[in-house]
């Protein structure tokens, strides 16, 4: 009999293309039942995304255009990691480029982007956040730094999905006791 989830074997991958740290890649594979299947799959360096929360309790977000969902959105802060980078460090590096605020650092977690994706992404909290310089954005980010009470934050934005990185704050509420 035939194990249905054995991992598949990959026969031969081509970059179809490659820009800004993400690529397309078209795979061959030999499934479990001998049959050969071509797949593409998106690939990225490892990514994350933190929830940062000021004294008061406030959420820190970066309101942005995103051209995938193609509206602007309120986005956890975060970003890609560096190759011999630690994630905490890109984190805070990434918090404080794209708003100006600093914080406590704690790695919760990680998770797949999704079944198609090489990307793993890391969650992360940040606690008693403060703003002390202005953001310092990458010359293909035009952010508004907004705060949210944290109900308002779970009703008008994680709950009805505006925003792209839903799974590391649902991570970072659950670590908080907060869902």
């Amino acid at each position: 009999m035939t194990d249905t989830t054995a991992p598949w074997r990959e026969i031969e991958r081509t970059t179809v293309f490659s820009k800004f740290g993400r690529s397309v890649d078209q795979v061959d594979f030999e499934m479990p039942d001998g049959r050969k299947e071509q797949f593409y799959l998106k690939c990225e360096r490892p990514a994350g995304a933190v929830l940062a929360l000021t004294p008061d309790r406030h959420v820190i977000l970066a309101r942005q255009y995103r051209p995938g969902p193609e509206r602007v959105l309120h986005e956890l802060p975060g970003g890609f990691i560096e190759p011999g980078e630690q994630a905490a460090a890109a984190i805070a590096r990434e918090l404080l480029e794209e708003t100006g605020y600093q914080g406590t650092i704690t790695e919760i977690g990680s998770y797949w982007h999704d079944a198609y994706s090489t990307v793993r992404r890391f969650a992360f909290l940040a606690t008693d956040c403060v703003r002390v310089t202005e953001p310092t954005p990458e010359r293909t980010e035009f952010i508004d730094v907004v705060t949210l009470p944290l109900a308002e934050f779970r009703d008008r934005v994680l709950r009805q999905g505006a925003m792209t990185d839903a799974a590391a704050a649902y991570l970072a509420l659950d670590h908080l006791q907060l869902l």
